[in-house]
C-alpha cells in the first residue's frame, strides 16, 4: 500500500487494545499511536509501548509512541451512580470542587481552579462547548449557573471558562509522573497540554533530564489564546507543536479557530518544527463507516496549508473501525497531495523555511533539495544521527521522496512523525565511504529505484559533529 507523506498520528483506546487491530492501523497508514494521558495510568504505558511494537514489528513499519501529557484540563467529577446526568436548559446547577457526586444539579469539577476572576454573566463549557452554563452569582467556592444549552453530561468531561485566566501549573504533579513512567517504557515522543509559555516546556525538560540521559522530543499542544502572542519561543523550545482544536476553540470562539491555525502551521513551518492537526477530523467515523464531505475539506484543506500531520483521536481509540478510520485517512491525503494547491519545494505558493548565515547545515539541506529538483532525482537519502536534517528536508518539500538512515533505532521511530520521511536503521559504519558504499547497495532494494534513476545523498562527514550536515552526493541506481 501507498502511504501519504502527511503522518498519520492515531489514538490508541479501548477499540484499538489488541494487537490485530494495531497492525491492521499500521498497516492502513498510521505512523505514530497517541497514548491519551487524561485516560492512562502510568502503569499501563510499558504494557501499551510493548503492544505497538509487536504491531508494528508485524505490520514491517517504523511506529512511534507518543504519550500525551494531559496537563491542567478541568473535568467534570463521577456521577453518584456512575451514570451520565441530564442537565436540562433553564434549570440551575451548582458548580464546585470535587472528583465524585455530580448530578443534574450538582456538578463537581477537578482541579477546582481559583474562581475568583469568575464573574456573573461568565460562561462555563462542559465537553468542549456541547453544553453551555450561565453563571448567575459565585458564593464562596461555589458558583450557581443557569443551563443554557443542556444535554447529556458524561463523566470525566472538560471544563472551561473562556476569557478567565485559570493559573495552574504546566506541567503537573501527574504530567511529571506520567513523563517518566513514559520515558522508562520506551516512549519516543511527550506531547505537553495547555502550554502557555516557553517557561512551561522548560520545566518539562528538567523533568526528562533528571528521567534520562537521552533527548526525548515534546511537541507543544496550543490550547490557550495566552499562548500565541509566545509562539515564537514557543516553536524554539519545542520539537514540534499541535494545534489542539478542540480546547483552543472553546477558549477563543470556533469562528476563530481557522485562522489561527493557519498561523500556527505557518509559523511552525518558518522555524523549522513539525506542525500536526488535531480534533473531530473525521469525527463521524467514530460511530459510522464514512466520513461526511466537510470533514474530507477538513483534512485536505490541512494538507493545502501545508501541515506536517493529523490526528485521530475518538475516531481509533473509541470508533467502530478504527482500521477503516487510518485508511480512509491515508486515501484522503494522498489525494490532497496529488493535487495542484498540494505544498511542495519549487512551487511558488511555497516558502522553504529560511536558512540562518550561523547554521550551514541548513543550506547544505537545502541545496540537496535544489539537486534533486533539478536533476530530476527520485529520492533524497539523508544519513541522521540525530534526525535533525530529516527534520530539516521534511520542512523543504522535496517532491523526490525522502529516506532517512539513522544509526539510532529511536531517532528512526521519532522520524515517524515528520511529513514524507521513510526512516530506516543502518548500523553504525566505520566512516563517510562506508556510509556512501550501503547508500549505493540499498538504491534500487529496499529504496525501490529502477536503474539509471537518481538520488541525492545528504549527510555529514565522519569528523562531524551530531546534527552537522557537510556533504551531499548524486548517485545513480
Amino acid at each position: 500500500m501507498k502511504f501519504a507523506r502527511t503522518s498519520i498520528t492515531a489514538t490508541v483506546g479501548p477499540a484499538s487494545s489488541d494487537v490485530g487491530v494495531l497492525t491492521a492501523m499500521a498497516r492502513a497508514g498510521a505512523n505514530v499511536f497517541r497514548l491519551n494521558g487524561a485516560h492512562t495510568k502510568a502503569a499501563e504505558l510499558a504494557p501499551w509501548v510493548e503492544k505497538i511494537h509487536a504491531a508494528g514489528d508485524a505490520a514491517g513499519r517504523t511506529i512511534a509512541v507518543m504519550v500525551d501529557l494531559p496537563g491542567i484540563k478541568l473535568r467534570t467529577g463521577l456521577p453518584v451512580d456512575d451514570r451520565p446526568v441530564e442537565l436540562v436548559a433553564g434549570e440551575r446547577v451548582t458548580l464546585c470542587g470535587g472528583r465524585r457526586g455530580t448530578t443534574a444539579k450538582r456538578i463537581h469539577v477537578y482541579p477546582w481552579p481559583d474562581i475568583t476572576g469568575v464573574k456573573k454573566g461568565t460562561t462555563v463549557l462542559l465537553d468542549d462547548g456541547r453544553l453551555r452554563l450561565r453563571v448567575l452569582r459565585r458564593r464562596g467556592e461555589e458558583l450557581t449557573a443557569e443551563v443554557e444549552e443542556g444535554g447529556v453530561l458524561e463523566p470525566r468531561k472538560g471544563v472551561a471558562f473562556p476569557g478567565v485566566r485559570i493559573d495552574l501549573p504546566v506541567p503537573t504533579r501527574r504530567d511529571r509522573e506520567l513523563a517518566r513512567a513514559a520515558i522508562e517504557a520506551g516512549a519516543d515522543w511527550l506531547a505537553l497540554s495547555f502550554v502557555g509559555s516557553a517557561a512551561d516546556l522548560k520545566r518539562l525538560r528538567r523533568v526528562t533530564q533528571r528521567a534520562t540521559s537521552a533527548w526525548i522530543p515534546v511537541a507543544a499542544k496550543i490550547e490557550r489564546d495566552s499562548a500565541i502572542p509566545h509562539l515564537e519561543a514557543i516553536l524554539e523550545e519545542s520539537a514540534a507543536v499541535m494545534v489542539a482544536r478542540g480546547d483552543l476553540g472553546t477558549d477563543v470562539g470556533g469562528e476563530n479557530v481557522p485562522a489561527l491555525q493557519k498561523r500556527i502551521v505557518e509559523a511552525a513551518h518558518e522555524a523549522g518544527r513539525p506542525a500536526l492537526i488535531a480534533t473531530e477530523m473525521l469525527d463521524s467515523m467514530t460511530h459510522r463507516a464514512r466520513p461526511t464531505r466537510a470533514e474530507v475539506s477538513d483534512v485536505a484543506g490541512a494538507v493545502f496549508e501545508g501541515t506536517d500531520g493529523v490526528l485521530l483521536s475518538g475516531e481509533t481509540a473509541v470508533g467502530v473501525d478504527p482500521a477503516r478510520a487510518v485508511a480512509t485517512m491515508t486515501r484522503i491525503l494522498r489525494t490532497a497531495e496529488d493535487d495542484v494547491h498540494a505544498r511542495y519545494a519549487g512551487d511558488p505558493l511555497v516558502r522553504t523555511p529560511r536558512s540562518r548565515p550561523d547554521r550551514p547545515d541548513q543550506h547544505v539541506v537545502h541545496a540537496a533539495v535544489e539537486l534533486a529538483s533539478e536533476t530530476d532525482a527520485r529520492s533524497i537519502v539523508v544519513f541522521t544521527r540525530s534526525g535533525a536534517s530529516a527534520i530539516r528536508l521534511s520542512k523543504e518539500r522535496p517532491r523526490a521522496r525522502i529516506h532517512a538512515l539513522s544509526p539510532s533505532a529511536a531517532v528512526c521511530r521519532r522520524l515517524s512523525l515528520a511529513w514524507g520521511v521513510t526512516s530506516q536503521y543502518l548500523p553504525a559504519a566505520r566512516g563517510t565511504d562506508e556510509v556512501i558504499e550501503r547508500v549505493a547497495r540499498g538504491l534500487r532494494d529496499p529504496m525501490g529505484l529502477a536503474p539509471g534513476e537518481r538520488a541525492v545523498l545528504v549527510m555529514g562527514g565522519a569528523t562531524d559533529p551530531a546534527g552537522a550536515t557537510t556533504l551531499i552526493k548524486l548517485l545513480t541506481a
